[in-house]
């Protein structure tokens, strides 16, 4: 058996005995980590350019051709500095970073660097090919967060603004998985897609296969901004269909394998707490990131910079810990549907190998 393999299906007997072993065995098939760590990531943007046009996009509009691209040397110093740091996951991201000349470069120093996850976030058009797809595995990507926005052609091509675009994700997720790679995928979620959330996560986990998932709450900023009105609906008129969603997890009886909820907060979802990302507000856990401009920063600091609070929040028992939610999406919805908790939940609906609370 695979030593990683082996490694993490006795962890994950040991935290969950009743545990299907054969279809956790499967799922775990393409992992060369072991789950017992928990996951400390540096994110490095690669670029600005983009070949999507997505309505959610929260960079500014007019600023794909035109923003700031890295040289190579600030990247590799930035995922230097991020294994010093302890991070074990080199996240790459963009724009689209397939753009880039050089991404294989990136991919075999942070390899050679020690990273045991590296990570190419991605629209997935250029895997469609096979030939580039097996270059990227081959460069020293071992994961492919490839976006998709919804479970049809039709809807994830309105929202990433390319005819064409699902069936070249698709095409190029089938690319990564016969090439023995991770595949996660991302997901913005907005009141054109969120209604078919549950029909998505059974296409994606069902279908494709996909264990590893960012669902994520639109950012008002950018080009999302100015698509407001098209594309805002209240978080809480969104949780009927996760929660709905979520259950195809639950009903598998495998356990999340990362926090897969972000922009979301403790109040809204308490029974899913342990798979809320990015809600805390402690900096000092804080992983790197790298924008455009070359600037590495403490992603918590950032995140926090950005957040906001309402008056109700004070009495609220994570009100220590939680930085918050977005401050514009405080200013175009208002506060009303956040409210405090009297006590920290202690029981989840669904299961993570490693939980963030304890």
């Amino acid at each position: 058996m695979n030593p990683f393999l082996e490694k993490n299906l006795k962890y994950a007997l040991g935290r969950m005995p009743g545990l299907d072993r054969a279809a956790f065995s499967a799922r775990l098939a393409n992992i060369s980590w072991p789950v017992s760590l928990k996951a400390k990531v540096c994110e490095v943007t690669a670029n600005s350019a983009c070949n999507n046009k997505c309505l959610f996009c929260y960079a500014e509009p007019g600023s794909f051709a035109k923003g700031p691209e890295p040289r190579l040397e600030e990247i590799l110093k930035a995922l230097y500095l991020g294994r010093k740091q302890g991070c074990w996951i080199a996240a790459i991201i963009g724009g689209e970073p397939t753009l880039r000349g050089d991404i294989d470069k990136i991919a075999s120093f942070a390899r050679k660097a020690g990273y045991l996850c590296v990570k190419l976030c991605t629209n997935g058009a250029r895997l469609a090919d096979p030939a580039y797809a097996a270059e990227m595995a081959a460069a020293g990507f071992n994961m492919f967060d490839i976006s998709l926005h919804g479970h049809t052609a039709a809807l994830h091509d309105r929202l990433v603004g390319v005819p064409g675009a699902f069936d070249k994700a698709v095409r190029g997720i089938g690319n990564i998985r016969a090439l023995g790679r991770e595949v996660g995928t991302n997901q913005v979620i907005n009141a054109l897609n969120y209604r078919q959330f549950p029909a998505f996560l059974d296409f994606a986990y069902n279908g494709l296969g996909i264990n590893y998932y960012n669902i994520i709450y639109g950012h008002f900023r950018g080009v999302m901004a100015r698509n407001e009105k098209l594309l805002k609906v209240k978080i809480s008129g969104t949780l009927p269909f996760i929660k709905k969603g979520l259950k195809v997890l639950e009903a598998s009886g495998i356990p999340a394998l990362n926090r897969v909820l972000v922009n979301f907060t403790p109040c809204l979802l308490p029974r899913y707490m342990n798979l809320l990302a990015d809600w805390e507000s402690d900096t000092a856990g804080g992983d790197p990131l790298m924008p455009a401009d070359g600037v590495i920063v403490n992603m918590a600091e950032m995140k926090n910079e950005q957040s906001a609070k309402t008056k109700r929040c004070a009495g609220c028992a994570l009100d220590s810990r939680c930085r918050g939610i977005d401050a514009e999406y405080l200013a175009i919805a208002g506060g009303s549907e956040f409210r405090p908790l009297a006590k920290v939940p202690r029981s989840f609906a669904v299961k993570t190998l490693f939980e963030a609370n304890k």
